[in-house]
């Protein structure tokens, strides 16, 4: 049996989004090592808006070469897509 790590992103009152749709509170902090909890995992579970945000996502050609890598690593993963 496979382990399940829950990694969610939202706020203390439950929403990933501000009222505008904005997310931009949530970065990503260098001290979370991000590469290396992408490479202990094979799926990720998105709802639909998510998925439609970031599951097919493609960083533009000014886009720096850590973060191309880390966008290739994350869509070389399962995607299961959840919505009502």
């Amino acid at each position: 049996m496979k382990k399940i790590i829950l990694d969610l992103a939202t706020t203390l009152d439950g929403f990933i989004e501000g009222p505008n749709g904005e997310i931009d509170w949530c970065i990503m902090d260098d001290d979370m090592n991000f590469d290396g909890f992408l490479s202990n995992i094979d799926s990720i579970f998105y709802g639909r808006v998510s998925y439609d945000s970031w599951g097919n996502y493609q960083p533009d050609e000014n886009t720096g070469s850590e973060e191309i890598n880390l966008w290739e690593t994350i869509h070389s993963k399962n995607k299961f897509v959840f919505s009502s």
